[in-house]
């Protein structure tokens, strides 16, 4: 894990807590100290479970109440399926959490425990209780299962792309919380978590207690090195081509053009969720692999990164080097290439990727511009003027040089377009407390000071910056853009807590907290999973059930079809990229290396 991830994810001082987290956490931990986790943690989440249906039925409530109301409605810029800035809702819920924000989806908390708990074991732990992450990976768990299967409160089943499959005439069964389910969903559903169930374990790359992990990691290291590295690659190498080649044949019964179940548009932050904090993509073929498959199966893909290098596109490619490689080769083309999107700057420099695999900006103005087509709800880039954007970078870089003076930081501050930031100097290091002491005062600033702009000020984990513009109205622009709706929105990020700049996307989709590029390939491997399996169960095909006993046959098929085709060198994509050095603060270009 690298030493900015751990500092981003720190959670031991009271900014850096996430309110529901932890108060599920406290709640269980009652459990656990009584010894009667393993009786009551399944009730425990059935109860938050129950309690976010509440607090979703009330904030339904009010918008229906503010939207039908026209004095009401002139003064709100939402459209009926956000939420109204600083809207109270008064479930209890929010009294217990009350910063706790919108749901968008129901969350099947209780289904998602158990299949963790049926994989883990944690109730039957005796010493350690479970811990914030092993809640939090429950939270994407569920949130992954309600995005894929569905089901309203009261009635239907809301899964379209289902219908060729389910008849009209199956039984229904009532889950917990009055949502009904064909038994074959039922079934699906249960088929589903099976094949989550054998998946690899879930990334253990985040530290809960922000210690210094390096003597651990070279131990580790160590280890592997006496159980013969070359065998020990070759085996895992070979077990991903086996599971990859799985999945890609289990979604190839798809028939043509079939969108899979699931979201619609999925938002990547860059750094630290789609490749190391500081890197570029060049060497995860698995990520590169999933992300094609949801592309060639209708998913749109969007980069939402804080990295601002205006339209300069070879900028982003750079970092982008590898995946785009890995496309040209597998020979992605037409609208799955035209769904690849980047997001530069929070929210200010939209491209696309095109048929020669080059990315290319998208038309700002005139028909059929991202801007001109947003500038219905007040946040959208189109409705700034130039003067209010100077005036919050002109405080912004004011409190940034008093913050540098006051705590004596070895950095510097960089100012662009639209952001300005405050990085390292050479061979320096920002102590992290500087980072979020900074982060806050320019927060409290900007808020005192009654900007009109939606803002970002966040820490990077090496860095500290603030953009016009953020993630909220980034993601809230591409629903718009392309006609996608909130709850078939996913956005996956490391930075959730209020010094991030994936904190705000919350307010508009759903939301998937990750800390590491592992974990979103683990991410990514569960959403297709739990797309493709189900599928071939409904499918009667015995794929689905007895997948675990095919592995060895499995692995020799993708041997067999490994051979002849042509596939990305990674090491070699990441020779060729570090042939250019590219600053990722400035975006300058500062030389060539030779060959």
């Amino acid at each position: 894990m690298s030493f900015s991830s751990r500092r981003r994810n720190y959670l031991l001082t009271p900014h850096r807590r996430d309110g529901l987290i932890e108060v599920m956490k406290s709640m269980l931990t009652h459990s656990f100290v009584l010894d009667a986790l393993d009786t009551t943690g399944a009730d425990t989440f059935s109860h938050f479970e129950m309690l976010i249906d509440e607090h979703r039925k009330m904030t339904n409530q009010l918008l229906e109440e503010i939207h039908s109301n026209p004095s009401i409605q002139m003064s709100v810029s939402s459209s009926a399926s956000q939420p109204i800035p600083n809207m109270i809702v008064p479930s209890r819920l929010k009294q217990l959490v009350p910063s706790v924000g919108t749901f968008y989806t129901r969350l099947p908390l209780r289904k998602a425990f158990e299949a963790y708990n049926a994989k883990y074991g944690i109730t039957k732990r005796r010493y350690i209780c479970i811990s914030f992450n092993e809640i939090r990976h429950i939270l994407n768990l569920a949130q992954i299962i309600a995005m894929i299967h569905p089901y309203s409160e009261g009635g239907t089943v809301k899964c379209p792309s289902f219908s060729f499959l389910l008849g009209s005439n199956g039984g229904t069964t009532e889950n917990n919380n009055g949502g009904h389910r064909t038994e074959r969903q039922s079934e699906a559903d249960h088929a589903a978590l099976e094949a989550w169930a054998s998946m690899g374990d879930t990334p253990r790359t985040d530290s809960e207690d922000g210690n210094d992990d390096s003597k651990e990691e070279e131990g580790d290291k160590n280890n592997k090195e006496q159980q013969s590295p070359r065998s020990q690659r070759r085996r895992i190498e070979s077990r991903d081509r086996s599971d990859t080649f799985a999945i890609e044949e289990t979604l190839s019964f798809l028939p043509t053009r079939t969108t899979l179940p699931g979201p619609k548009l999925i938002c990547f932050d860059g750094d630290q969720t789609l490749y190391s904090d500081g890197a570029n993509f060049e060497e995860n073929p698995k990520l590169a692999k999933y992300l094609y498959l949801l592309l060639k199966h209708g998913v749109t893909i969007a980069v939402v990164t804080a990295a601002g290098y205006e339209y300069e596109a070879d900028k982003y490619e750079l970092r982008l080097s590898g995946l785009l490689a890995y496309f040209k080769e597998r020979g992605l083309e037409g609208e799955d290439l035209e769904r690849f999107y980047i997001f530069g700057g929070e929210c200010n420099y939209l491209l696309r990727l095109g048929n020669d695999y080059k990315l290319h900006a998208v038309r700002e103005d005139g028909p059929g511009g991202w801007m001109i087509s947003t500038k219905y709800f007040s946040e959208s880039p189109g409705n700034w003027s130039e003067a209010d954007v100077t005036s919050i970078l002109d405080r912004a870089e004011a409190c940034f040089q008093s913050s540098l003076e006051d705590q004596n930081m070895r950095a510097r501050i960089i100012r662009k377009k639209r952001s300005v930031g405050l990085i390292p100097k050479v061979d320096e290091k920002i102590p992290r407390e500087a980072l979020d002491e900074t982060v806050l005062r320019i927060q409290t600033e900007l808020e005192e000071a009654k900007v009109t702009l939606p803002f970002c000020a966040f820490n990077g984990g090496r860095d500290a910056w603030v953009d016009v513009g953020n993630k909220r109205v980034g993601v809230q622009v591409l629903q718009s853009y392309l006609g996608i709706h909130a709850e078939e929105t996913l956005h996956i990020g490391d930075q959730f807590l209020n010094t991030g700049n994936d904190f705000v996307a919350r307010t508009v989709c759903p939301c998937v907290w990750i800390t590491s590029p592992e974990e979103t390939t683990y991410i990514l491997k569960s959403i297709l999973r739990l797309a493709g399996v189900p599928l071939m169960a409904l499918m009667n095909n015995p794929m689905a059930a007895g997948e675990e006993e095919k592995d060895a046959k499995e692995e020799a098929e993708g041997e067999e079809k490994e051979v002849g085709k042509k596939v990305v060198d990674f090491e070699e994509v990441g020779r060729r990229s570090t042939r250019v050095m590219m600053d990722v603060y400035t975006g300058e270009y500062i030389g060539k290396m030779t060959n």
